[in-house]
């Protein structure tokens, strides 16, 4: 586990299929619709000063999607004229970026290779209050999408070189935005990267009361196919972790909520 006095508590929170599914058609579905009010209450319990998630998750449920286009063939229907007029600045464009840090409500998008298409600076999900922008970007974006986030005042932040320094990210949550909390809510790969960094606090699932059997559709928590479990020696780079059940609560409409703990706590 990461020193937790470093960075922010974090909860993974996710909803899932019996059969371990946390995307498909059934989240839509009557039966699931009535586990939602509950499931919006436990989030709201939390307290959590930021939900986080990976690029995918944050496209398909916060962002206006994906850029076709890279920000700097972009016209001005896009909302970024402003900000790549800003991109000769780029020692400006290359330092982290608070553009609202007093803030206690925040959406944290991991976008480490700048895919996200933005309408504005905050967002609104499932009836919660708006939330503003954060995303964690590595060193090697361009200029051109900086500046996009600029001309928007999105916030953003650099983790890593090339690749995801989750630590970093999380301490620069806390210390730049004063984040205390965060709701971890996907997507698969992303909740693994958390667990494989020592960097979750708590597990909650939310069982909905049916079976997808998509196998193809993502898992609570998947493995990127980089990392296949096995060093170059061919020896298992990865074991398996334990954690303890905390607490169990049957909820209205058949959902199952449980509370996990990492082993070492």
């Amino acid at each position: 586990m990461t020193n937790p006095n470093d960075r922010p508590y974090v909860i993974c929170h996710m909803q899932t299929s019996i059969d371990g599914r946390i995307s498909g058609k059934f989240f839509f579905t009557p039966a699931a619709e009535a586990v939602y009010e509950s499931d919006n209450e436990i989030r709201k319990g939390y307290r959590a000063d930021a939900v986080m998630n990976g690029a995918v998750t944050c496209g398909e449920i916060y962002s206006d999607g994906f850029l076709t286009a890279r920000p700097a063939d972009c016209d001005a229907a896009d909302g970024v004229a402003a900000g790549v007029a800003a991109r000769g600045a780029s020692d400006t464009l290359r330092e982290d970026f608070a553009a609202e840090p007093y803030l206690n409500n925040y959406i944290v998008c991991v976008d480490t290779k700048g895919t996200l298409k933005w309408s504005g600076n905050s967002v609104t999900h499932r009836g919660m209050p708006p939330a503003h922008v954060i995303e964690v970007l590595t060193e090697d974006i361009d200029d051109g999408y900086l500046a996009y986030l600029r001309g928007l005042k999105i916030s953003y932040i650099f983790a890593g070189e090339t690749d995801l320094d989750l630590p970093l990210a999380l301490k620069k949550l806390k210390t730049i935005f004063g984040i205390e909390r965060i709701l971890l809510t996907g997507g698969g790969q992303m909740n693994w990267t958390f667990l494989q960094a020592g960097c979750l606090d708590e597990l909650n699932i939310v069982v909905l009361p049916m079976i997808d059997g998509n196998t193809e559709s993502a898992g609570l928590f998947d493995r990127p196919p980089a990392h296949s479990g096995q060093d170059s020696r061919g020896k298992t780079a990865f074991a398996p972790l334990s954690f303890k059940l905390d607490a169990v609560e049957k909820l209205p409409g058949d959902g199952l909520w449980l509370r996990y703990v990492p082993d070492s706590k």
